[in-house]
């Protein structure tokens, strides 16, 4: 289980996160929905621990990730899997060897044993027989599958997904979806997607989180999301140019 508690961070003098609660129970697929630049991608750094909080705590299965000692915070990280926006593959590498790249990095195992894990999980998301091809000659959405066979090859017990169908066309983004709840029904995993696209997040989601002006402001199944009765969360998954969110913003632009 992961538990968000009282989360603030600051760059400077820009309050990003606002007091952010959220727990997450095992097993479950989570989806954090925000406008751009809301602070997602902020917290999904916290729960990595990539970044520290000002304030608050993140505990998993009820210890604080940041009362660790840097080692074991490493050891921690070994049992994520983080799928990035734009996949992040290294370009001067073959897919096996981004695939493969924690375990050859971070484990003793045969090049065999690499070579088959890499076979398996490029197997799960679709992509039998890539493995010497760069990233170059692939596809967008090949890129991202190829991105989430690396997330799962270390067989972690968390994945965290940023924005896994920005920049894919409908039917590609639909594939992803599909990826993204068969990794959680066959591995068991804890998922944490955040997304702005709502097609997704009403699919994948057993619960949605809407994080606005630094926290959490609902949380609910898919369909307690659509019937929210609060105009900010309806503003948002409408997709309205007109509400609170468009009245905040300008008063925002009149104090600068």
């Amino acid at each position: 289980m992961i538990q968000i508690q009282g989360l603030h961070k600051w760059f400077g003098t820009q309050h990003v996160l606002r007091g952010v609660d959220l727990t997450i129970q095992e097993g479950e697929t989570v989806v954090i929905i925000g406008r751009s630049g809301c602070g997602k991608s902020v917290l999904l750094k916290h729960i990595m621990a990539i970044l520290e909080p000002d304030q608050g705590d993140i505990k998993i299965d009820g210890r604080s990730m940041f009362s660790m000692a840097p080692d074991e915070q490493d050891q921690f990280r070994l049992q994520l899997g983080m799928l990035f926006q734009g996949a992040a593959l290294f370009d001067s590498l073959t897919v096996r060897d981004n695939v493969g790249f924690s375990l050859i990095e971070h484990t003793k195992l045969s090049e065999n044993t690499v070579d088959e894990k890499v076979r398996e999980k490029l197997g799960l998301v679709g992509l039998e027989g890539v493995e010497e091809l760069m990233p170059a000659s692939l596809s967008g959405g090949m890129k991202k599958r190829v991105g989430l066979a690396r997330a799962i090859c270390n067989e972690p017990k968390i994945i965290l997904y940023d924005e896994p169908t920005t920049g894919l066309d409908p039917i590609n983004a639909d594939v992803i979806n599909d990826l993204i709840l068969r990794m959680q029904k066959q591995l068991k995993v804890i998922s944490i997607v955040v997304t702005h696209d709502m097609t997704s997040a009403y699919k994948v989601a057993d619960r949605i989180a809407m994080l606005y002006e630094g926290r959490i402001i609902a949380v609910g199944t898919p369909d307690e999301i659509r019937r929210s009765p609060d105009p900010v969360v309806q503003q948002f998954i409408t997709g309205s140019a007109h509400g609170p969110i468009t009245n905040h913003s300008k008063k925002e632009m009149e104090q600068l």
